[in-house]
């Protein structure tokens, strides 16, 4: 059953013509008494890669040690209350109904966006729980991404590479300006694994600041690959500033980021810098993958990318979702199968006992996931 809060945005819409402005949001707060009193640690996450591993594992360990804790994520897999979270778990239905109505009012007068709604809906919801600590991924950049009117926090950025260029800028100095203005005056802030060319800059542009940043490795870490081993020492860090304590022995990764599911896998990775640690992690291994992207990625390059582990590819379009590829206008000598459920048949025909890898889109993932935890039933 559908919330008032989807009711609402598929009857309206998103808002069109909105500036890149954070007024918007600033006023909607204001309005409902809202500022940096939505926890008593704020913990804001900027990247382009490993945000959702680095708040998830985060979330857990504070949890493990004894915080309440706050957690608000993007995309979602299976249902919207995902991205609202409350000591490990998803907000319920008739809490989030009960604070869309309170919000309401606001979305309509400052017309808010679908993702300016749920940032106003999670700030209000930590509020009114007092917790311990909100761990707040933006959704999109930073500077202008409506977590970021949160000012005394702890900044965290993860690793930051080409993504989003229509949006944030054509070079990776640029895209890393917009995620380092969470910043702000905090004089503290954590840094995720980065090539050299960022990680110069960054410390260029922030002489003045703690500039924490864990040792990072190759080897893995708790039972964790690379990437996913250095964003748990970043993880551990920014724990350990808040509060000393252990690390849970049972910690979870996100759906869809290495989630298996028999011979298939699930990994969100959808831009060329994730797509090659992923191809990384699978050299030799030549598992038959499924892949899709939406129109604004370089199918091309994701593709070439994969090429080079794979042992057959098979390009997809991802279901209901009007940004997808078309498989039709893909000029590429491999299979193609406009309908996800033929393209997941088609792998488990050409599987020769490896894995089937599902990757290039969050969105795609989810489709594949919902497939296969039904045909489990």
């Amino acid at each position: 059953m559908p919330t008032l809060f989807e009711i609402f945005f598929k009857k309206k819409g998103e808002f069109k013509n909105l500036e890149l402005t954070l007024n918007r949001i600033r006023n909607a707060v204001k309005s409902l008494g809202i500022a940096d009193n939505i926890a008593r640690n704020i913990i804001h996450i900027a990247g382009t890669n490993g945000k959702g591993s680095t708040s998830y594992f985060i979330d857990q360990i504070l949890r493990f040690r004894g915080h309440s804790t706050g957690l608000f994520t993007s995309p979602h897999i299976l249902n919207v209350r995902e991205r609202i979270k409350l000591n490990g778990e998803d907000i319920s239905a008739n809490d989030f109904d009960r604070l869309f109505l309170i919000v309401e009012p606001a979305v309509i007068k400052y017309t808010l966006s679908y993702f300016e709604t749920l940032t106003l809906m999670a700030f209000y919801y930590y509020k009114d729980k007092s917790i311990d600590t909100a761990v707040i991924e933006t959704g999109l950049g930073g500077r202008f991404d409506s977590t970021n009117i949160l000012d005394k926090k702890i900044p965290v950025i993860t690793s930051i590479s080409m993504d989003h260029t229509e949006y944030l800028g054509n070079d990776i100095i640029t895209i890393a300006n917009e995620k380092l203005a969470i910043i702000k005056d905090n004089p503290v802030f954590f840094l995720g694994k980065n090539n050299d060319e960022v990680r110069s800059h960054v410390y260029e542009q922030f002489q003045d600041r703690t500039v924490v940043e864990p040792e990072y490795s190759d080897t893995p870490y708790l039972g964790f690959e690379d990437p996913y081993s250095n964003n748990l020492r970043l993880a551990e860090a920014v724990c350990d500033h808040i509060c000393k304590g252990g690390v849970p022995d049972d910690l979870k990764l996100p759906m869809c980021r290495m989630e298996r599911f028999g011979r298939f896998v699930l990994d969100g990775a959808h831009n060329e810098d994730g797509l090659v640690k992923l191809a990384q992690s699978y050299r030799g291994k030549a598992p038959v993958i499924i892949f899709s992207c939406t129109r604004d990625r370089d199918a091309q390059k994701h593709i070439n990318i994969l090429k080079s582990v794979a042992s057959d590819i098979i390009v997809t379009q991802i279901p209901d979702n009007e940004r997808s590829i078309d498989v039709n206008n893909l000029n590429v000598n491999i299979s193609k199968r406009a309908n996800v459920l033929d393209a997941v048949k088609l792998a488990v025909e050409l599987n020769r006992n490896t894995d089937i890898l599902v990757c290039g889109s969050l969105y795609l993932c989810a489709a594949v996931r919902e497939i296969l935890v039904k045909d489990s039933k």
